[in-house]
């Protein structure tokens, strides 16, 4: 599903799937591409906008429970993609 280029994109990932899987879905569906895999080929590898380990583990829960809430933010594909710790990932295109 491609989004309207104007308005900000919000994608919900998935509670058992890594962060930076969400960012690179959320990128596909507001970009229109079919594939996740593909936008690397069409934008760069993400590492080149974030470490997607760190990302990763920014919010990953710890041993006594979850993280308390917080946000990242980095622009990549032309987008700046902010980051929630419920796994929201929000892209509003770069004007």
């Amino acid at each position: 599903m491609e989004g309207n280029d104007c308005e900000p994109f919000v994608h919900q990932g998935e509670p058992d799937r890594p962060l930076s899987e969400a960012v690179t879905v959320a990128v596909a569906e507001k970009t229109g591409l079919d594939d996740p895999l593909a936008v690397a080929s069409e934008f760069g590898p993400l590492y080149d906008a974030v470490d997607p380990a760190a990302l990763d583990a920014l919010f990953e829960p710890t041993s006594t429970g979850n993280r308390s809430a917080g946000t990242i933010t980095f622009t990549y594909a032309g987008h700046d993609i902010e980051v929630d710790t419920s796994g929201r990932v929000r892209l509003s295109r770069l004007e």
